[in-house]
């Protein structure tokens, strides 16, 4: 009898089944009790689990997908892969349909909750109500965890140094906005953003898809905007 017979979807059946065909070739038996031999249930157990393991596995969803993203970004982060692999294993990330395709992505990273641990790696701006500015000559961590209540933050990073060439920015932000300038050549990635009554846009003209440093924005923004731009330039000379 095949596993794809109906039958087996009612164990009776099934027992009257196998022992009618074990009481053929015996010439006798009955059907009304289960008195096949182990050999007999054997072969059907392994036949059974043959046909577990070989079932289709569930698909992945867009969330299982932006969980392996974040993964990645904490790996730049923390400088266990550099940029030009993780452009690579997120191409990979799109094209995924199993379970099994993003877990061999991600398994010799860490798990989802690794954090960069010196202070140079991350820094965490918190704040309520008025504004946050940075601008000028100063240090861009690795990763940088903005929280704010009622306020906006505008970070100039066109002069910042950066402490390497891929930045992690978190945000957790309710009733503010950011605004961010990044240098010529930088890249930005908002995909990770989820906005409750707001809106997350690169408003440059033709920006690169992968440049340096390159910036990843995730967390979330309520009743709030987030707006990356270009450089400051003189009003003749802006496009």
């Amino acid at each position: 009898m095949s596993l794809n017979d109906s039958r087996w979807i009612n164990g009776r059946e099934i027992c009257d089944d196998l022992l009618t065909n074990t009481a053929g070739k015996r010439g006798g038996g009955s059907a009304g009790e289960c008195g096949v031999s182990a050999g007999k249930l054997s072969g059907v157990m392994t036949e059974i689990e043959q046909r577990i393991e070989n079932a289709p596995a569930m698909r992945v969803s867009d969330a299982d997908r932006s969980g392996t993203l974040r993964r990645l970004h904490n790996a730049v982060a923390l400088g266990l892969i550099d940029i030009g692999e993780f452009e690579e294993r997120s191409v990979q990330v799109s094209a995924a349909r199993r379970p099994a395709d993003l877990e061999a992505l991600v398994e010799d990273l860490p798990g989802p909750g690794a954090i960069a641990s010196s202070a140079t790696d991350r820094l965490e701006l918190r704040g309520w109500m008025g504004s946050l500015r940075r601008r000028g000559e100063w240090t861009v961590p690795t990763r940088l965890a903005l929280v704010r209540r009622v306020g906006s933050v505008n970070l100039d990073l066109t002069h910042a140094r950066f402490a390497g060439p891929v930045v992690v920015i978190e945000l957790d932000m309710v009733r503010g906005s950011l605004n961010i300038r990044l240098p010529d050549g930088a890249s930005a990635s908002i995909d990770d953003v989820i906005v409750y009554g707001g809106s997350a846009r690169d408003r440059r003209k033709a920006p690169p898809p992968e440049g340096r440093p390159h910036v990843v924005l995730t967390g979330r923004v309520v009743m709030g905007s987030v707006n990356i731009r270009g450089p400051k330039r003189p009003l003749l000379h802006r496009r």
